[in-house]
């Protein structure tokens, strides 16, 4: 079910009529006094905020290498007005190796303008994804980017049909057709077809044996703990799997990144991905 931001009634009281009195008219020994019917200009309506706190937004890689989740309020949001989720450096998974590789991802940044939501994801693979891999497909890519609104646990939200999610990657293997925003949507999963971990807990275990240890070295998802229970951690939801097409969405460059005021070269990875869509279709 799609999110409605509220829209504010026009005081009545702005509506009534005044009364005004004017001065003697000169050389008339009386006063003439009259009403005029005045409309005044109705209130303004209040900026309408689509990123209350406690949404959650996330993000995972095809295979779930690696994730990102952010929590709108859980930060704050800078002069900019950007809200920023760090991830961990070092549980991006290849193989063996963990920490810093072709799947690291490092933060996610989310931007409400009067207009538009920005998005902006600091990683080391580019959007393209990665060529050469085991996949069945030879690419491992992102996953799609999901909102939630509905206060619901990520399961049962996707269950219900009461997602938001973005299809921003045209190589990856979303089962909608074309980049853009979708509503009613639920999730599924694309790690068995690019040789992923079957669940979040799987990815947990296998950063915990052969990542770093010490400071820092524990798995995150950005704003949530890796083992957060908002995601069922037997499931490797990463996709969508059906939605209704709602607008697309504009690729942002780094030079329109930075006049938007986004921390650029402040992260560590290679590639920031970063796009804008009308949050009127939210």
């Amino acid at each position: 079910m799609r999110n409605k931001l509220p829209h504010r009634k026009a005081d009545d009281k702005s509506f009534l009529p005044s009364c005004l009195r004017l001065p003697s008219l000169e050389g008339l020994g009386v006063g003439s006094a009259f009403c005029l019917l005045a409309l005044a200009q109705p209130a303004q309506a209040e900026a309408l905020t689509a990123l209350t706190p406690g949404i959650v937004i996330n993000t995972f890689t095809e295979c779930i290498n690696d994730g990102v989740a952010l929590v709108t309020g859980q930060n704050p949001v800078d002069q900019q007005g950007w809200q920023y989720a760090i991830d961990s450096a070092n549980d991006g998974v290849d193989g063996l190796q963990v920490g810093g590789n072709a799947y690291e991802i490092y933060n996610l940044a989310l931007k409400e303008t009067a207009d538009d939501i920005l998005v902006a994801i600091n990683a080391n693979m580019p959007l393209t994804g990665v060529n050469g891999t085991p996949a069945d497909d030879g690419n491992i890519g992102w996953g799609d980017l999901f909102f939630n609104f509905s206060g619901q646990d990520f399961s049962s939200a996707s269950n219900a049909g009461d997602l938001f999610g973005v299809r921003f990657a045209g190589t990856n293997d979303s089962l909608v057709p074309d980049i853009g925003l979708y509503g009613d949507v639920t999730a599924t999963s694309t790690t068995a077809i690019n040789s992923g971990f079957s669940s979040i807990d799987a990815y947990n275990q296998h950063v915990a044996t052969y990542g770093c240890t010490g400071v820092d070295c524990a798995p995150s998802l950005g704003d949530l703990a890796a083992n957060d229970t908002y995601f069922n951690q037997n499931d490797s939801l990463n996709a969508i799997a059906s939605g209704t097409y709602l607008t697309g969405i504009s690729f942002l460059s780094d030079a329109e990144l930075g006049a938007a005021g986004y921390a650029l070269n402040q992260f560590a990875g290679e590639h920031t991905i970063a796009f804008r869509f009308s949050k009127s279709s939210i």
